[in-house]
């Protein structure tokens, strides 16, 4: 999953698309980071290019209690839409854009 909205980089740069790419969770001092890449397009992410932007949003300690006993990923999109500015009004992309990975060969020696 993925949120398209056209946005601003610090660098003044036009970014588009972007996902959450970790989320940490500590449930014993109820802290939550979400960190965001961004990317120029979705192109460029399925194309494997680098993001041109991450950010570590921290997550306010009275708002922990939503990511508890549910997908703290999904969650975690519905909560940047709703409590930071800019990712409103934003487009999920429900389509997985991931890495092509390359099995191994069978003429491939295994180390």
């Amino acid at each position: 999953m993925a949120i398209i909205k056209d946005m601003q980089s610090k660098f003044g740069i036009s970014l588009s698309y972007h996902r959450i790419t970790a989320f940490n969770i500590n449930y014993v001092v109820k802290k939550a980071v979400i960190c965001v890449a961004s990317y120029l397009s979705k192109e460029a992410r399925a194309n494997q290019s680098a993001p041109i932007e991450e950010i570590d949003i921290e997550i306010p300690t009275s708002d922990f209690t939503q990511f508890q006993n549910t997908n703290p990923i999904e969650q975690g999109y519905l909560w940047l839409k709703e409590n930071v500015v800019g990712f409103d009004d934003s487009i999920d992309d429900f389509e997985v854009v991931e890495p092509q990975v390359n099995a191994p060969s069978e003429t491939e020696n295994p180390i």
